[in-house]
């Protein structure tokens, strides 16, 4: 652990020895064959072929366990011979089915981040996104089968292996995951999987990166020393004895001038430049005395750029723009949500156009007035909209501004109002609104714009409320599963709902979103927030 100064005017970064000499560090001990093979891509590469194998595995498992519960005999030889080519249920899906996962894992981030995931402690960050790729891989497979027609020759047997394959490839991913994880955790809080990392400057920002470094559990890097330069301190600065050059508890190993030593004789994986952008001629230096080393180098950025979150650098013309603010939803991810919502949308229209006319018939017969409620609210980018919902409260009592907050027991609204509001089938004709493109099956609710959280407009008194308009509104969202539907009577429970969106914003994946919507299902049954 790093001996960290108190930050005071008396505890400023000590600097490196005088220029032009090499502290003799102890040379390190030879990695373990371990350490030498756990890097990232073997960990990644490992983990798809340990999925690939569960996924086959759960495959037979199902298989066999069917045949004996079900007494099924031989599989029906012309069972899918049309589409796949091949006989019985394990031999015609095994090979789509292993496909279609590893895309949805990917997809849904399953195989990203892998070191900073495994710092953390349970698994049920992951559960979420390993479920809905899982999911989401086990229903495009049975559409296939619809739309093929082979969904109909399903015999007992076969339906009951993949109904056990999903159960059993479910169960054995998350617990695959969970031993991942906790197995690369411990590689990496032992030091297995650190990078060795040297640090070039001994300045404020370097100190404030290794004080950052410090206090994050398992970043994956062991800061071995750090290296002086000339644009660290004043040349008329006086320097430290040698023996107490440290930085933030890491020792000092000299300057500049024995870098490309230092990262010799410590086999350093990476090298951390932490200089001020002006000083480019002194970092262009230090390019250059790199270059003939096989090692990572990474510039340490201004502390204005340090703090915006999803950097990203493109090229253009062949000049590198550094990206701060990125539009959620772009290029392929937004096809796959606008995909999402098509079928998923067009779908629930169909198999729910008697539950709409019902409930038509119900509103009209009960009292007079149109069957459907219309309200200007906030959509995308901001700009308002005209939701559809079915009316639910007296024509002669209802707030078409949204500024009259609707609460327990109201009386504005009617029996039958009161029903589809508790049963949540009142949302239904938003289904029009996101086949329109207006709103999406999954997202940040959208609000009336007069909307008021307090004594005060909703829009103006949460701090980033705009932020969550950078997708498309929802039927149904992340706040609303986590107990955050219903009646917002105070600016804490306003800001805990828009926090709840913008992480929906950030994290989205088709994971989450069927995540959201079996959440949502479920909570049909019992929310209490629905009145």
């Amino acid at each position: 652990m790093f001996e960290l100064p108190s930050r005071n005017s008396s505890a400023k970064p000590e600097y490196g020895p005088r220029m032009g000499m090499a502290f003799r560090s102890p040379r390190p001990a030879s990695a373990s064959p371990v350490a030498a093979a756990a890097s990232a891509p073997v960990l990644l590469g490992g983990l798809v072929a340990a999925d690939l194998l569960l996924i086959v595995g759960a495959g037979l498992a199902a298989e066999g366990i069917a045949a004996r519960l079900l007494h099924a005999g031989p599989a029906d030889p012309a069972l899918f011979t049309g589409v796949f080519n091949s006989v019985g249920v394990f031999n015609s899906a095994v090979g789509p089915l292993a496909v279609l996962s590893l895309m949805c894992l990917h997809t849904a981030g399953c195989y990203r981040n892998l070191l900073s995931k495994a710092a953390r402690r349970t698994i049920g960050s992951h559960a979420g996104p390993l479920f809905g790729a899982w999911t989401a891989a086990f229903l495009v497979l049975v559409l296939m089968l619809g739309v093929t027609g082979e969904l109909r020759r399903l015999d007992t047997a076969a339906a009951g292996t993949l109904w056990l394959w999903y159960g059993l490839g479910l169960f054995g991913l998350t617990a695959l995951r969970s031993l991942f994880l906790r197995v690369a955790r411990d590689w990496n809080l032992s030091g297995v999987l650190r990078q060795r990392t040297l640090l070039v400057g001994t300045n404020d920002l370097a100190f404030e990166w290794l004080d950052r470094l410090q206090r994050t559990e398992g970043a994956g890097y062991q800061v071995i020393g750090a290296v002086s330069t000339a644009a660290d301190r004043p040349p008329t600065a006086p320097s430290p004895p040698l023996a107490t050059a440290r930085l933030a508890g890491v020792p000092v190993l000299g300057s500049v001038s024995g870098l490309v030593e230092q990262v010799r004789e410590n086999r350093i994986d990476l090298v951390v430049v932490a200089l001020p952008w002006s000083a480019e001629a002194e970092i262009n230096d230090i390019l250059e005395r790199l270059r003939v080393l096989a090692v990572d180098v990474r510039l340490l950025p201004h502390r204005l750029i340090a703090r915006t979150a999803g950097l990203s650098v493109d090229a253009t013309a062949g000049v590198p723009l550094l990206g701060v603010i990125h539009r959620p939803l772009a290029g392929w991810r937004g096809v796959l949500k606008r995909s999402e919502d098509l079928l998923i949308g067009g779908a629930a229209l169909a198999v729910l156009a008697p539950v709409l006319l019902l409930a038509a018939a119900a509103i009209r017969l009960e009292s007079p007035g149109p069957v459907l409620f219309r309200q200007k609210r906030f959509g995308f980018n901001n700009e308002e909209f005209e939701i559809w919902k079915f009316r639910t409260m007296h024509t002669d009592r209802g707030d078409r501004s949204g500024a009259q907050r609707t609460v327990r027991n109201d009386p504005r609204v009617t029996r039958v109002g009161r029903f589809l509001r508790r049963t949540s089938i009142d949302e239904l004709p938003q289904l029009f609104n996101v086949l329109r493109g207006e709103m999406s099956i999954v997202g940040p609710r959208p609000h009336p714009v007069a909307m008021k959280a307090g004594d005060m407009l909703y829009h103006e008194a949460v701090e980033n409320y705009a932020c969550r308009h950078r997708v498309r509104p929802g039927i149904t969202g992340w706040a609303q599963v986590n107990g955050l539907r219903g009646e917002i009577d105070n600016l804490h429970t306003a800001a805990r709902r828009v926090e709840h969106d913008l992480y929906y914003v950030d994290n989205w994946s088709l994971g989450l979103d069927a995540e959201i919507m079996v959440r949502t299902a479920l909570l049909l049954f019992w929310d209490r927030n629905a009145y």
